[in-house]
């Protein structure tokens, strides 16, 4: 059962070199996401682990711009899958993209190796944008690329993601 409302655009996915508890303590951790993601520059949040119905604001800097995009927990299965919904955005996402949002699944393979995946969600709004959405999941899967990869080096190496500029 899922809380997301639009549907499956892109299903990314990664081997981490540790317990799914691992992955799934530091993907919820809302205080280390400047240390794996390239965007965020300061996180703003109520607890510091994300729990369903928490919002958090996200300061960011996306292609050399700096905004904000607010994204709200709306639901957690166990450490099994997390689910979020992009609220709204000052980089114009939420214009163009209806019901935006996405999910973390984990998946134990062994005690020492889990599958993490990141599922992204949306409806483009209008004709002309579904016709530009071959671009916008070539460039959305480039970004969750990076931040997926960054996830798995900070967790196996504990180094922080240099593409984002508060880590330099």
């Amino acid at each position: 059962m899922t809380n997301l409302k639009a549907p499956l655009q892109l299903d990314q996915k990664i081997i981490i070199n540790t317990s799914v508890e691992k992955v799934w303590e530091v993907f919820n951790d809302q205080s280390l996401l400047t240390k794996w993601t390239q965007d965020v520059q300061k996180s703003t949040f109520v607890e510091r682990m994300a729990s369903p119905g928490q919002l958090r604001k996200n300061e960011c800097i996306v292609n050399g711009k700096k905004g904000t995009i607010e994204t709200r927990c709306v639901g957690m299965t166990g450490k099994v899958r997390a689910e979020f919904v992009v609220e709204k955005d000052s980089f114009g996402m939420t214009k163009m993209l209806i019901d935006m949002s996405f999910a973390a699944e984990f998946r134990r393979l062994n005690d020492n190796k889990t599958e993490f995946s990141m599922l992204s969600y949306y409806s483009p709004k209008n004709f002309l944008l579904k016709l530009m959405n071959p671009f916008i999941k070539k460039k959305m899967k480039k970004e969750v690329e990076i931040m997926i990869n960054g996830l798995k080096i900070y967790i196996e190496t504990g180094e922080t993601n240099k593409l984002n500029p508060i880590n330099n």
